[in-house]
Order: C-alpha cells, then sequence, then structure tokens
C-alpha cells in the first residue's frame, strides 16, 4: 500500500470513527481491515495531528485549588475555575463565575458595593436574577467606554435585583483634593458615599501596577505613574493604592479621587475580588495583606501563580 493510500486509509477511519460514531468493527469491515488496525489507524491519526481533541472545560470549578487558595492567602473562599482563549475571555469567564457566586450567595436587603473593571463589566451582563438589594457605586467613573463605565455597571446589577441603584456621577480622579471634596458635596454623589459604611458585600477588580495591568494606571500622565510607582505601588483596589506589604501609599494622590476609603472598605464584612491572569499574582497578594479582600473569584493561572508566592496569614480587618 502506498504511502498516500495509508494517509487517505487512517482519515477514512478516522472521520467515521469521530465524526459519525461508527464502531471500530464496522469501520474495518469497510475498509478491509481488522478491527486492532483500525484501533492502530485512529491512535496514528492523533498522533500526527490529523485528529486534535479539545476539551472545553472553561468555567468548570477546581474545589482542590480553590480551597489551596482560600488556605494560602487567608481568605474565607475561594473560587477558582479553569479559563482558556484572550485576556478578554478569560476575563469573561471569571465574570461569569462572579456572578454565579452571587446569585447564590446575595440575600434580600443587602447593600452591596461595586468596583470598576472590565472583569465587572462582564460580571455584570451575565447577572442572574438577585434578591431585592440597594446596589451602590464604590468609584468614580473613569475613560470614556460607557460600556465599561461603573455606573453602567451598577445600573446593570440593580435591574437585576430590583432594587435602588446609587451611582457617582463624577469623575473618579480629579486635578485637586478641594475639587474632590466640593463634589463629594453634591447630593448625588453624597447619597452614594454615605451608603459606604452600610455595605454588606462588595465586589472589586484588582489592579496590577507592577507588571503593569492597570485601567487606572494607564489614564493617568506618565510623570505621575512614574512617581507612584517609585513610592512603592504595586496594586489598587478601587484606586486605593498599596505596597507589597499592604500598606497604604499616596494619600495625597487619595485624596483627589471619589471612592471608597481604605478604613471603609475593611468595614465591608465580605469583599470579593474577581480578576484572571497570572500577571495579577503579585498585585492580588497585596490587596489581600491590606485588608481589602475577604474572598476571591479567579482563574487557574492566577491561582498557581499566588500559590508560588510567600502565603499570607489571616489580616485582622476593621468592624463597625
Amino acid at each position: 500500500m502506498s504511502t498516500s493510500e495509508e494517509w487517505e486509509q487512517m482519515v477514512r477511519a478516522a472521520r467515521r470513527y469521530y465524526l459519525d460514531d461508527a464502531p471500530k468493527k464496522q469501520i474495518g469491515e469497510e475498509l478491509g481491515v481488522s478491527r486492532f488496525k483500525v484501533a492502530r489507524l485512529l491512535e496514528q491519526a492523533r498522533d500526527q495531528g490529523v485528529v486534535t481533541i479539545t476539551i472545553q472545560d472553561a468555567g468548570l470549578h477546581v474545589p482542590t485549588l480553590s480551597a489551596a487558595v482560600a488556605d494560602h492567602l487567608g481568605l474565607s473562599r475561594a473560587t477558582v475555575i479553569e479559563s482558556t482563549g484572550s485576556d478578554a475571555e478569560v476575563r469573561r469567564q471569571v465574570g461569569e463565575a462572579a456572578a454565579e457566586l452571587l446569585g447564590d450567595t446575595l440575600r434580600a436587603g443587602e447593600v452591596l458595593g461595586l468596583a470598576w473593571g472590565r472583569t465587572l463589566t462582564a460580571m455584570s451582563a451575565s447577572m442572574p436574577p438577585l434578591p431585592p438589594m440597594d446596589v451602590v457605586q464604590l468609584t468614580g467613573a473613569i475613560g470614556t467606554d460607557l460600556a465599561d463605565s461603573p455606573v453602567e455597571v451598577v445600573r446593570r446589577v440593580a435591574l437585576r435585583s430590583g432594587g435602588s441603584a446609587r451611582p457617582i456621577f463624577a469623575p473618579l480622579v480629579v486635578d485637586s483634593p478641594e475639587t474632590a471634596e466640593a463634589l463629594r458635596r453634591q447630593p448625588d454623589v453624597a447619597a452614594a458615599l454615605e451608603l459606604f459604611d452600610d455595605l454588606t458585600t462588595a465586589v472589586v477588580s484588582v489592579g496590577s501596577w507592577d507588571p503593569p495591568e492597570s485601567q487606572l494606571l494607564r489614564t493617568i500622565g506618565e510623570p505621575e505613574q512614574a512617581e507612584l510607582l517609585g513610592r512603592g505601588v504595586v496594586a489598587e483596589v478601587a484606586s486605593i493604592l498599596v505596597s507589597d506589604a499592604g500598606d497604604p501609599v499616596a494619600p495625597d494622590f487619595q485624596a483627589r479621587c471619589l471612592t471608597i476609603t481604605a478604613e471603609q472598605m475593611r468595614r465591608i464584612p465580605r469583599v470579593v475580588a474577581a480578576a484572571g491572569g497570572a500577571r495579577k499574582a503579585r498585585a492580588l497578594a497585596a490587596v489581600v495583606r491590606a485588608g481589602l479582600v475577604t474572598e476571591l473569584v479567579c482563574d487557574r493561572a492566577l491561582a498557581e501563580a499566588v500559590l508560588g508566592l510567600p502565603g499570607v496569614p489571616p489580616v485582622a480587618r476593621g468592624t463597625r
């Protein structure tokens, strides 16, 4: 038998077996070979790349890894999922897992705070129906893409609960503390800020400054970027900047932001971080050390990367 005939026989066997679901004995009869020969042809088809098998496991929970990450970071809960595809697809998969978790665990009467970020945008797009609750925006807006705006995230989630939405129609970062303070006194903004001390659950994304994986970092000027990095910023949650050790950095920058404070964040009983990608491991560990996170939803890549870093002992958080 020529090489081309052998190749044709292998392809025909693979097509009948994998696409038509034909049994090996039947394929052998059609090709005039034994079923054992068919088995060898199918093995060759896989070895030579004629047949490739892809398992669509994106979004599948990994309980053992979840438990290991929760213990390593001193968190009350971690949900680790399998992910695949581009960065945008990973964000969508992590966002869907976070939406599923909230749908299963939120209760009527809660006050839910939402930060901003592309993972949270994906979460809001797949949020299941929720019990009635107030939904509060934790930061002002950044950028010009309305689809990724925290106002839109809050609106979508509030619609799923039937509760009230408390947006902040103001920028996240302004030019001076005086401007920020004036905006905080605006009635609509003040109404949202007043609910920060009543929050029962918050959901945040994690921004990495080193390596750079942060929308906030990209929106400020290069001189200020360099200055803040020089002061030790490695991560941010809701524009709260922290160092590797979890210490707050640059309170002067924070004074120019319309956002929840670190002290208020630490008093929230439950803060869920949603993040994906190994590049955010260092940033995640930093915000956990800062006491800004109690739970995590992430993908396998981030989970395995953070397990390669030193563990984080349980962090004492503020009380009301």
